[in-house]
């Protein structure tokens, strides 16, 4: 198995390496192990990670590794010269095997050098411009031609020479110089600088056997055909070597060879051989894998062989730990069976004493009147020897005398045990002894209680060592697998994924697959406006301390259509939560508005902090949310899976119904600041502006001017009825008492008027403004409203002007359909007509001022009439007045100029959506790729693969390939924390719900992740997935102080409580 770089693999590498790195600052170092370092280079929204290991190997790799907590003193010597310096020329030092990375200087230094040497035991050498070096990873005794030591300089003249080609002399000497054993490949790989691969591929290029002997086969004339093969192998390789400085060769993993049973090869892993830049020709018969450049080749060979090498270490380690509780086991088990056998024994030896009473009674009398006579003891023991000669009964019971513990050792037998043979011929089996200690100062009886309480004592000894064995046994797994964790190895080297650009912020995708993203900090928010608020974008906030400031991105095919309402609450519901709401539970509301209504600009003698934005017109609020937020796990999908889960969500979408009240505005402010420090200035200028607010929204605006009406009716009745909306609308919102009356029901509504956004984006004097100026094409003359209808609208009658004005209405569709002039206005506002006017000379008056005013556009006629002053109303006195005024007049301005964008927007989009039906009418499918697509949906369909669409796949969005609710047939790639409103994640699979309380985001965390690895529908790859997380990334996405709550909360806490026993 080849283990390290030779000098091609260092030259592909390096071109790789300039590709990539060059240009980009080093962020930081980090050592794997002692000869092993991580160099991290960072560009903004991008990461390279270069791998390092002294004398093996360099590449860049997308694998993570474990990193030393702490630094060793070359990798902080490292940090403190090369941190944040760029990166401005990688090279390698001639053909040899030697790296040479520099780095841009500072103040104090010119630029500064890391040489990596590959080649013997390897090195890593930091110096400054001039090669002086200033560290060094591993120190080599200097010898006359070579010192390397910290303040010498390193001699990188006599690695720079060029790569030298063979000809025809160099190989005819080296190949005459070969001895009679050695073969071809063996000489050419000795004298050349190709490399073991290399020269294999050039003999078999040249079609001769690499194991030829040299000295007796090879024929080495000039004129010799293997000479000019073996030249013209030579100069291909050459050719082979020199591409690789133009361009970065492909990467090769050449698979061992298994020599295993076709049975025994079915489930095997693959097992990594070698790895090259190029096929060589002997490897073209085996297995390998190819790679996009050399470079991943050897990230995925070094990272597979590593992953090998963890999984044996930790086989190792869990062997190791098991084998320590099986002796802690058997210790156990070894003490409670001793505790037994004592019992039996002493069992035993008290019914032996019973059955030979008269024995025992009778030895113990003699020995105790022996010992008393004050015999001496060798006499006693001498006289016992001799009586046991003669053959007395009494002397052969006693075994040995113990009279310094005054007892004595008697062999005692089961005087009714006998064996019956069945045949006369067998022989009898002799009968069981046992030796009893007894003691001569007790009767026989009184020895046999002595053994009976033994065994008693024993036994309550023995149950209390089984449970106590118990726990010990439990204590000790539970030590060794702590101590198993701790020193844990991890067994696989995860892939790093590359984060979305979002996830720098607060993030969630709402119900209805918009993506919400939040400022995490004022620096933040300042960001999220400037760089990622767009045009058909919603800016959302609340009036509190420390709210976030939420932009909610439409979709990009959305072609100018609002944002649900239920998108927005969500919205809503992540900018109250992040205040200082969530902290003292204030149940409150969020508002939206338009991106042009969000201003940098502080008005005069004021000034804007970091974080901070004026906005200019009407805020439309949302209604007060709930304060919960919820906690679960998005998975990414691999691109055969996505086609599951679109249509699904698409006909999803079109079962939705949405609430209409989610919109429903309550407060206008003409112009305030969001301040992300204090808010209580804010707070007084919204209460000062409420009532006036909700006199505007009330019953048509009528208190706004009677004058008015009178100076122009035109304006009057535009104003009047501005917006239309269906009966549904009203019903849905009750609180706006009737912001529009319904003058004409169509059954072609757009989108814009099913959420309301046009309505509750604009106010209805606005609307006078932004309507378009009168022409000879153009729209019906409005309604004029009578003195007894605005009698009704003041006292709030609304059901009695609904129904007069209704039958109005039906009265003039009846008058236009008999006639057949009923016109039609654009798509975007709903179609108003009128019934005409029948006073005497109007028609007259009408045509005279369509003649003088025919070219004159709407903004002209608008400044002659402010000229003239005839339209004004009563003026406004007052400074504040005329303050409201001028922010009423500039809030009109914008919207007129957003609607005449859109109208610009609608109009460009209809017409380029027009030329694409009429290009695919021109280009029509041919009937044989119809029939191969159904063939191929139909295959698909039968391995659970949904087949997306030529439009679906054009609108794919990196967010389609998320979802909350993975499918047992889905392929998945990994998990991303999501910490979102409860709404928003309320189907997925893997949710907790957050409500606030005193859990830390640490603790929350685990409880989370408790109830999700407890599921009981939870896959194997999921849970894997949600595990590899990792704990930094959980905890930034979770809130604070929280309380978690789920269904199987309880049951996850007892389940990891009865592991704990």
């Amino acid at each position: 198995m080849k283990q390290r770089f030779n000098a091609l693999d260092v030259r592909s590498t390096v071109m790789n390496l300039k590709e990539r790195l060059i240009g980009i600052r080093l962020q930081n170092v980090y050592d794997v192990n002692a000869k092993t370092f991580l160099f991290k280079f960072a560009k903004p929204d991008d990461k390279e990670l270069v791998l390092v290991e002294s004398g093996t190997r360099i590449h860049t790799t997308q694998f993570s590794r474990e990193k030393s907590d702490m630094p060793s003193p070359f990798c902080a010597k490292l940090r403190k010269c090369l941190r944040t310096r760029r990166l401005t020329n990688v090279r390698q030092l001639g053909v040899d095997r030697i790296v040479d990375f520099e780095f841009a200087g500072g103040e104090k230094s010119l630029g500064y050098h890391i040489i990596c040497e590959f080649y013997a035991s390897g090195n890593i050498i930091l110096t400054d411009h001039e090669y002086r070096i200033l560290a060094l990873l591993r120190t080599v005794q200097p010898t006359e031609t070579l010192k390397m030591a910290v303040g010498e300089i390193y001699n990188i003249k006599s690695v720079l020479t060029d790569f030298k080609k063979v000809d025809s002399n160099e190989l005819k000497e080296a190949l005459s110089a070969a001895g009679p054993k050695d073969n071809l490949k063996k000489i050419l790989n000795i004298k050349f600088e190709y490399g073991p691969a290399m020269v294999e591929h050039i003999i078999m290029e040249s079609e001769l056997d690499p194991n030829m002997k040299v000295a007796s086969d090879f024929d080495t004339s000039e004129n010799s055909p293997m000479m000019h093969a073996l030249l013209e192998g030579f100069k291909k390789a050459d050719d082979m070597i020199q591409s690789t400085k133009n361009a970065v060769p492909k990467g090769y993993i050449i698979l061992m060879d298994d020599k295993r049973s076709s049975d025994d090869k079915e489930g095997a892993m693959e097992i990594y051989d070698e790895f090259h830049p190029f096929l060589y020709k002997q490897f073209t018969h085996r297995k390998f894998k190819e790679y996009p450049t050399f470079d991943m080749a050897v990230d995925e060979f070094f990272s597979s062989i590593e992953a090998q090498k963890l999984e044996l270490k930790t086989r190792k380690q869990e062997e190791a730990a098991l084998k320590k509780l099986e002796a802690v086991k058997q210790e156990q088990e070894k003490r409670v069976e001793t505790l037994l056998n004592q019992q039996l024994t002493n069992t035993r030896k008290a019914e032996l004493i019973e059955l030979n009473l008269q024995y025992v009674d009778a030895a113990i009398t003699i020995i105790r009147n022996a010992v008393a006579s004050q015999m001496d003891w060798q006499d006693l023991n001498d006289l016992v020897k001799e009586e046991k000669r003669r053959g007395n009964p009494i002397a052969l019971l006693i075994d040995t005398l113990k009279l310094e513990t005054n007892q004595i050792t008697l062999v005692l037998t089961d005087p009714d045990y006998h064996e019956e043979s069945e045949n006369e011929d067998e022989e009898e089996k002799p009968k069981e002894t046992f030796k009893v200690d007894v003691d001569i100062g007790l009767t026989a009886f009184a020895n046999a209680r002595k053994y009976y309480e033994q065994k008693k004592s024993t036994a309550s000894k023995h149950e209390k060592t089984i449970v106590a064995s118990t726990k010990a046994l439990k204590s000790a797994e539970r030590k060794i697998r702590q101590d198993l964790k701790e020193t844990k190895i991890t067994a696989t080297i995860n892939k790093i994924r590359k984060p979305f650009w979002f996830e720098k912020f607060q993030w969630f995708i709402s119900t209805e697959g918009y993506l919400v993203i939040a400022g995490r900090d004022m620096q933040q928010n300042e960001m999220l406006v400037k760089r990622y608020l767009s045009k058909d974008d919603v800016y959302v906030h609340a009036d509190l301390h420390g709210a976030a400031s939420v932009v909610v991105k439409n979709k990009p095919q959305a072609n100018g259509q609002p944002i649900s309402p239920s998108t927005l609450y969500q919205a809503g519901i992540m900018s109250v939560c992040q205040s200082k709401a969530w902290d003292s539970k204030i149940v409150t509301s969020a508002y939206w508005v338009y991106p042009d209504q969000v201003s940098k600009s502080a008005p005069t003698g004021e000034y804007l902090t970091t974080g901070s934005f004026m906005i200019r017109g009407k805020k439309n609020f949302l209604p007060p949310v709930q304060l919960v937020y919820g906690f679960g796990y998005l998975f990414k999908l691999d691109e055969s899976s996505i086609g599951n889960h679109i249509k699904p969500a698409k006909e999803n979408d079109l079962s939705t119904e949405y609430d209409d009240d989610v919109l429903e505005p309550e407060q206008s402010a003409k112009v305030d600041s969001i301040e992300e420090t204090d808010k209580s200035d804010v707070a007084e200028k919204s209460k000062e502006a409420e009532p006036n607010a909700s006199s505007d929204i009330s019953i048509f605006n009528s208190e706004k001017s009677v004058n008015e009406e009178d100076s122009s009716s035109d304006d009057d009745n535009s104003d009047d009825s501005s917006s239309s909306s269906s009966s549904d609308d009203e019903s849905a919102f009750p609180d706006t008492k009737l912001q529009s009356l319904p003058l004409s029901n169509h059954e072609n509504i757009p989108d814009a008027s099913k959420y309301a956004l046009d309505e509750y984006g604009h106010d209805s004097d606005e609307d006078q403004t932004s309507s378009a100026p009168d022409s000879d094409k153009a729209q019906a003359k409005k309604r004029f409203i009578t003195a007894k209808e605005r009698r009704l609208m003041k006292k709030q009658n609304a059901t009695e002007i609904t129904e007069e004005i209704r039958l109005k209405q039906q009265k003039q569709q009846q008058k236009q359909q008999n006639n057949g002039k009923q016109k039609q206005q654009t798509p975007a506002k709903p179609n108003v007509t009128t019934p005409p006017s029948s006073t005497r000379g109007r028609k007259g008056k009408a045509k005279k001022i369509k003649e003088k005013y025919a070219d004159q556009d709407e903004e002209e006629r608008q400044l002659r009439m402010e000229l003239l002053g005839s339209n004004k109303g009563p003026q406004p006195k007052g400074k504040k007045a005329k303050r409201e005024a001028k922010a009423k007049a500039e809030k009109a301005a914008l919207e007129k100029e957003r609607a005449r964008k859109e109208a610009e927007e609608k109009a460009r989009l209809a017409q380029s959506q027009k030329e694409e039906e009429e290009k695919e009418n021109d280009e029509p499918l041919e009937v044989g790729e119809e029939k191969d697509t159904d063939v191929i949906r139909q295959l698909l369909k039968e391995e659970n693969i949904t087949m997306l669409e030529a439009d679906e796949i054009a609108n794919l969005s990196a967010l389609d390939s998320l979802t909350g609710n993975p499918l047992p047939e889905d392929i998945l790639h990994f998990a991303i924390p999501v910490c979102a409103p409860y709404p928003a994640i309320q189907k997925y699979k893997y949710k907790v719900k957050l409500t606030p309380g005193s859990l830390k985001r640490g603790k929350a965390v685990k409880q989370a992740q408790s109830v999700f690895l407890t599921l009981s529908d939870a896959s194997a790859r999921e849970k894997e997935l949600i595990k590899g997380v990792a704990d930094m990334e959980n905890i930034n996405t979770m809130m604070s102080k929280v309380k978690v709550s789920a269904p199987n909360l309880e049951t996850s806490k007892r389940k990891k409580g009865s592991g704990r026993k």
